[in-house]
């Protein structure tokens, strides 16, 4: 049995923007729209599967090219999204239950799908330190690659279906005026595992503020947006967890906008019993800073998220804060909302462009080039013997710790290549990174692919 660690499993989470925490602002008029990824138990976008809202047959859709999907005029309320795929043949489902708010968008609603077959169930009872069952409890199981989350019924009972067998999950249980509880559940196919907790009653303990918190901002090609193929946007978040290792495999939710720079945020996880979740504040100027809520977790086992937020630009500072919320939050008592972290800062770079190679051109001279990166301490020059994927490593430098003359201190924009000799009429495929000394900005190129003559 797989034992999940927990940077992966909530490196997907369910999100929706805040309404409590106050200023929430600049969005115009939204509707009840849900949006997602779809994905497989290796991570993969699943194109062309059904996704539905069960009870609604008619808030229906199917995913794009990239796993995406859209519903929308979605009713306000607890919502199963459902989805189905045939793959080979062979049928695959999966869910998710989305929370739906009056015209704000619910994003984040991402969905494993596993085959029908290889699927196991959790189910239990929530209840207090007197055996009564709590209505209305959330329950969290977390995987590998997505989380799923079950309400209580009036008798404190819970389901949750459809998760990939194989694993062993965390799954938590949380409700406003109780302390959470954590217990660990083993999934096996066509069975179903028992799990039930009881909490105690909170009393509105405060919960400590996150700690540590650090930013990293993302600047992709901007013109590949629209055009983007999954096989690009698997090579794009493999360079990505290539240059920093601790970052979750995936990050789904950049396909649910046009996006181009994400600011990843991390902080230490803390397990605190009476925790619900955190407000995550961005603001331009600190006084923006104080105000502007833009997103709420509500998972008490989070410790990454991702703003893909259209709005964010190259060059401008963006400055983040975040606060916990205790399980009393929902209710407005006091003590609810801890202080705030420690305040981090980012100025996003401006996309690079390789200059030299052209698409497909065969070198005589292998020299490479690019466009200069404002602010930009060094660019990284990697070449790959094959198209860049996940556990691919480039041919140059075969050390990135050490990359040697792979390295280019600005402001030179070209390096003559001195690397493992490249065979004639192969192809091989050129990234520039820039960089900032501490590796908290970054920008990537588009992916060139070239060959010698």
């Amino acid at each position: 049995m797989k034992m999940m660690k927990r940077y992966c499993v909530w490196a997907i989470w369910v999100v929706s923007l805040i309404v409590g925490l106050s200023g929430c602002s600049g969005d115009t008029a939204r509707t009840n729209v849900i949006s997602g990824t779809v994905t497989d138990v290796e991570g993969e976008s699943v194109v062309d599967a059904e996704v539905f809202v069960d009870g609604f047959p008619m808030r229906n859709t199917r995913t794009l090219h990239n796993g995406t999907y859209y519903l929308t005029n979605v009713p306000a309320g607890f919502r199963l999204i459902r989805v189905r795929a045939i793959i080979n043949g062979v049928e695959y489902t999966g869910q998710n239950v989305a929370q739906v708010l009056e015209e704000e968008p619910t994003k984040s609603v991402n969905i494993m799908i596993a085959r029908t077959t290889q699927q196991g169930t959790v189910e239990g009872f929530v209840r207090d330190a007197f055996g009564r069952g709590i209505e209305g409890a959330r329950v969290f199981a977390g995987g590998a690659l997505s989380s799923a989350f079950a309400r209580t019924d009036r008798r404190g009972f819970y389901r949750i279906t459809g998760l990939p067998s194989g694993y062993e999950y965390p799954i938590v249980a949380s409700a406003p005026g109780f302390e959470n509880d954590e217990r660990q559940v083993e999934i096996y196919p066509g069975e179903v595992s028992t799990i039930s907790f009881t909490l105690n009653s909170s009393r509105s303990v405060p919960v400590d503020p996150p700690q540590n918190l650090s930013a990293i901002a993302w600047t992709l090609p901007q013109t590949l947006i629209a055009t983007r193929s999954p096989q690009e946007r698997r090579a794009y978040d493999a360079i990505m967890q290539l240059l920093e290792p601790n970052r979750p495999m995936r990050s789904p939710t950049r396909s649910t906008s046009n996006s181009w720079i994400e600011v990843s945020l991390t902080w230490d996880y803390q397990r605190q019993l009476s925790l619900l979740g955190y407000g995550i504040y961005r603001g331009r100027t600190l006084s923006e800073l104080q105000a502007n809520a833009i997103a709420f977790l509500r998972d008490p086992l989070a410790d990454f998220f991702a703003d893909l937020d259209p709005a964010l630009q190259p060059n401008v500072t963006y400055f983040y804060e975040m606060v916990a919320l205790n399980t009393d939050y929902l209710d407005n008592r006091p003590n609810s909302v801890s202080d705030r972290s420690n305040r981090v800062s980012v100025t996003p770079f401006e996309p690079i462009r390789i200059t030299a190679p052209r698409a497909n051109e065969i070198m005589n001279d292998i020299i490479f080039s690019w466009t200069p990166v404002t602010r930009a301490d060094y660019y990284l020059v990697l070449v790959y013997d094959r198209f860049p994927d996940y556990k691919v490593n480039p041919l140059f430098p075969p050390d990135l710790e050490n990359p040697g003359a792979a390295r280019v201190f600005a402001p030179n924009t070209s390096l003559v290549y001195t690397g493992p000799a490249l065979v004639r009429g192969r192809t091989y495929y050129l990234v520039v990174v820039a960089q900032s000394n501490d590796r908290q900005t970054r920008s990537i190129s588009q992916i060139v692919p070239f060959q010698v003559r």
